[in-house]
């Protein structure tokens, strides 16, 4: 039930009002509330009030944000952000994500991006929302769903994204391996460095038909974006809300695919 945002390209101001604009909606979103007694999930209102977290990504740096706090109540960090976007020098991607949960702890030690690397050599950054099944889904890769019950249940959807990846998938196949538990609902974002030296960024959309049908959880889940020439935006519905702009639905089952082409890197050999 977590809302997510993602931005691509180089236009600054465009990038800092959606930014506001994503926290805006995630403090008051009336569809959560519905949502939340479709699940027969206590205490959720309508405010995603448990942690924030960003992964922002230049041409020389990887910035990688999580908190255990409430956005509201970490404005030092949307401030540190935003001077980090007014002061990006060339193309940008910033991927952020605002929880509310329904079952484990508050920690920057349980919160996304969850970075994880495959044995054969692929790394990547998670960010996603959505209801899966994590115990059915350890017992199809054969491991222990309890050695997770004090840690976070999203090392078992790397374990079955990396399975499929060192069987010889790409990524763009291995990342939807969760979604053979899924609940609900799978909105998911990755930064992906690959084992050739190739950087990517995918974002998908999906819903189950049962729930999609329902306008409160299309509102609230459902992905819109919108392409322009110095930005590509994507977010959850409910954004509209917020924002006097024309934009397009993100088909269920779609996966944008980006290269990520404006990292600086060299091989360095060692001293002649």
């Amino acid at each position: 039930m977590c809302k997510i945002l993602f931005l691509k390209w180089t236009n600054k101001q465009k990038a800092i009002n959606y930014l506001d604009a994503f926290l805006k909606a995630s403090s008051c979103d009336a569809n959560l509330e519905k949502i939340a007694k479709e699940f027969g999930i206590p205490w959720v209102w309508n405010c995603h009030n448990h942690w924030w977290w960003f992964l922002f990504v230049t041409k020389d740096s990887i910035n990688e944000y999580v908190s255990g706090k409430y956005f509201l109540d970490d404005k030092v960090s949307v401030k540190l952000l935003k001077e980090q976007i007014k002061n990006t020098s060339w193309e940008f991607l910033l991927m952020s994500e605002a929880r509310v949960t329904d079952i484990g702890y508050v920690s920057a030690l349980n919160s996304h991006p969850f970075r994880f690397i495959s044995r054969n050599g692929y790394e990547w950054w998670l960010f996603y929302n959505g209801l899966l099944d994590y115990k059915e889904l350890a017992s199809l890769e054969k491991v222990d769903f309890w050695n997770y019950e004090t840690k976070n249940w999203t090392t078992i959807m790397w374990i079955s994204i990396a399975k499929a990846l060192e069987s010889g998938k790409s990524f763009k196949e291995a990342m939807m391996e969760p979604k053979k538990t899924l609940k609900s609902a799978y909105n998911a974002m990755f930064f992906v460095h690959d084992n050739t030296w190739k950087y990517k960024a995918y974002l998908h959309s999906f819903i189950s038909k049962e729930l999609f049908e329902k306008d409160y959880v299309k509102n609230h889940n459902s992905m819109i974006y919108r392409d322009d020439e110095d930005l590509f935006f994507a977010w959850n519905n409910s954004i509209k809300n917020e924002l006097d702009l024309e934009f397009q639905s993100v088909e269920n089952w779609q996966t944008f695919e980006f290269d990520i082409d404006f990292i600086e890197e060299y091989y360095f050999d060692g001293y002649k």
